[in-house]
């Protein structure tokens, strides 16, 4: 069906079925419904309210039956690996199988910005977002921001006259499955060890991610992290590519870290980082690479500056938490993995108590953690699922504690951090040992800085 795609596609009455009733699910089961298509949805969990939810379709819960494989297509759930036993199933019997983004893409014909990473696809996104906002471009933000493509698609065709551009953060998971998704931009931040319990090597992680670039069509530019060796091998051989760096000039490059100023190729000041709100190199790349985007789209720079200059951290991404005795407190709970959290600890100079733990996503070496903690971590506390493993791999380097709970390894935190010092959540792991998601993990973690800073009050 995906070979020679029109954007006028028919799917008037075709059967697709929908695996897996999350949020992408959902809004692609709503889009089918809208452009005529007959809509099952087959999930495995089951609860009234989520069988409330899904009354307006035709539905399965508790498992995937049968039933689920009469159809002409299966849209898929990021959540589910193409590896499971139902997909098989659905590849046995012949039914052809697309991410609910490459769905999605086939009834919008606005400029697509899509962004992807191993780590800042979140603060970039919605920094793009808010630039193109500011210059007046009427802008739909989703994708793994929170909003499911297929939702901001559906709101786009119900508009009706709309002339908007389409601003979506990718995952690895979601950039599976695609074939013709095309954006008039795409953007690889960086590429990391990360997601390896999902994936069989690394190559294969790579691979989902390079999707981005276009499988079938290729994408109009791609903009790279110059830097990164992964994709100077990777898209370099690709015809209109721009990179970005905040560690060296590369030739073709809009805009240039120099100290902490962001310069223009005519070597015009534009701002300095400490203009902004967000700290650390990482977020340099993040910030250059949202403006190589919006120049590339005809974005003037006032707006960008205009932008980034009032742009606030996202929630959970090296967030402020609070200060409590001269002590300053940082949740980073989305980083998730080796490269995040060295990125996290070298925004700060010195005494920095370092939280690190939860549920390890593949036989991580954590000692790659240990150049950066140099002359900046004064003590680790671990907890959870990896937190004794942790501890193991650093205990020759640093002083290390392990405590199970995560609650009691905030606790120690606070007792081992010298005056003037910082703790910081950058936990290099999963949250699901202890935590539904990395959001909870964050929520708690600001919500015990609040309980100390009340007792503080109190005392």
């Amino acid at each position: 069906m995906t070979e020679g795609m029109s954007q006028k596609i028919d799917l008037k009455n075709v059967k697709i079925t929908v695996l897996g009733a999350g949020l992408s699910g959902i809004a692609a089961a709503k889009l089918a419904s809208y452009i005529g298509a007959t809509v099952f949805i087959s999930e495995k969990n089951d609860s009234a309210a989520l069988r409330r939810k899904l009354s307006p379709f035709q539905f399965e819960t508790n498992g995937h039956t049968k039933a689920c494989l009469e159809a002409d297509l299966l849209i898929l759930s990021p959540g589910i690996p193409a590896s499971s036993e139902i997909v098989q199933e659905f590849k046995s019997a012949g039914i052809q199988i697309v991410s609910e983004i490459e769905f999605a893409s086939w009834f919008t014909e606005a400029p697509i910005l899509a962004i992807t990473g191993s780590n800042g696809k979140t603060t970039t996104t919605a920094l793009l977002a808010d630039i193109l906002k500011t210059a007046g471009v009427k802008t739909y933000l989703g994708g793994n921001i929170g909003v499911p493509f297929s939702h901001n698609v559906l709101s786009e065709l119900q508009a009706k006259g709309e002339k908007p551009v389409h601003v979506v953060e990718l995952s690895s998971f979601q950039l599976e499955q695609v074939y013709n998704f095309c954006p008039e931009i795409a953007c690889i931040l960086n590429i990391s060890p990360d997601h390896l319990d999902r994936y069989e090597s690394m190559q294969r992680y790579i691979a989902a991610k390079l999707n981005i670039t276009g499988v079938r069509h290729p994408a109009g530019w791609v903009v790279y992290n110059g830097h990164d060796p992964y994709l100077r091998e990777n898209i370099r051989p690709l015809k209109n590519h721009i990179p970005f760096s905040s560690i060296f000039a590369e030739e073709g490059q809009l805009f240039v870290l120099e100290g902490d100023m962001i310069v223009d190729k005519e070597t015009c000041v534009l701002f300095r980082l400490t203009d902004t709100k967000l700290l650390g190199r990482h977020n340099a790349d993040n910030i250059l690479a949202a403006m190589t985007m919006a120049a590339i789209f005809g974005i003037p720079q006032g707006p960008m500056i205009e932008a980034i200059t009032k742009f606030k951290p996202i929630e959970h991404r090296l967030e402020f938490a609070g200060e409590i005795d001269s002590v300053q407190y940082f949740n980073d709970s989305k980083a998730t993995n080796i490269e995040a959290t060295a990125a996290s600890i070298t925004s700060f100079k010195k005494n920095v108590v370092l939280i690190l733990g939860g549920q390890d996503k593949g036989k991580s070496d954590f000692r790659v953690l240990i150049a950066p903690m140099q002359d900046r971590v004064s003590a680790i506390v671990t907890y959870g699922a990896a937190g004794q493993e942790i501890a193991d791999q650093l205990k020759d380097h640093f002083p290390v504690i392990y405590v199970k709970k995560f609650e009691d390894c905030f606790r120690k935190s606070t007792e081992l951090v010298p005056r003037e010092g910082v703790v910081l959540l950058a936990p290099a792991c999963a949250s699901y040992d202890q935590f539904e998601n990395f959001e909870k993990r964050g929520l708690k973690f600001k919500s015990l800085v609040d309980d100390l800073k009340r007792m503080s009050y109190v005392s």
